[in-house]
């Protein structure tokens, strides 16, 4: 019996540790409640009225784009040209399952038009260096400017830049599966 502990035991542990490691090259291992993060979406869904999008709630009143750069001007945008600052529309919108978030992030970048190395750069350039994501991830910062009014970003990614760009990089020298 003790010689058979002295086997067993070892291969269940060994199951149980291997049960307990997520695989980071997944995208719905780290990323997937990332990219949902109120400080993604409320930018992503601004012209989803199904969603709620600001667009049709405390910006309703603002609907001429050429009025955002008034408020969000390149000191605040930390834009060159402030009118970059938007998000682009149907990029992804909040509620879509890992998969379609994924795929859709993938489509946009016309990744069947891409060889695997210049998507894996494009999307490291636009998770890693893009303002626009830094805000989500870590609210305001030297490179992304402020919010309008000194508002403050409440919702923001979990974890901070540092365990973002690990978990993206796993993802994208995985293979960038959307599974």
């Amino acid at each position: 019996m003790k010689k058979k502990i002295q086997y067993v035991l070892p291969a269940i542990l060994f199951f149980i540790f291997s049960l307990a490691h997520a695989d980071d090259t997944l995208f719905s291992t780290n990323l997937f409640a990332k990219f949902h993060a109120g400080s993604c979406t409320i930018c992503h869904d601004f012209w989803e009225n199904d969603k709620n999008g600001i667009a049709f709630t405390n910006h309703k009143k603002r609907s001429d784009v050429n009025r955002c750069t008034k408020c969000h001007k390149s000191s605040v945008t930390g834009f060159k040209h402030s009118d970059d600052w938007f998000a682009q529309p149907g990029l992804y919108i909040s509620g879509m399952d890992a998969k379609t978030t994924c795929e859709k992030i993938m489509e946009v970048l016309f990744a069947k038009f891409k060889s695997r190395e210049l998507l894996a750069r494009d999307l490291e350039h636009h998770l890693l260096e893009d303002p626009r994501v830094l805000w989500g991830i870590e609210g305001a910062t030297p490179e992304s400017g402020n919010l309008p009014f000194k508002k403050k970003e409440t919702d923001m990614v979990e974890g901070g830049l540092d365990e973002w760009k690990k978990e993206v990089m796993a993802w994208i020298e995985g293979g960038m599966k959307c599974e």
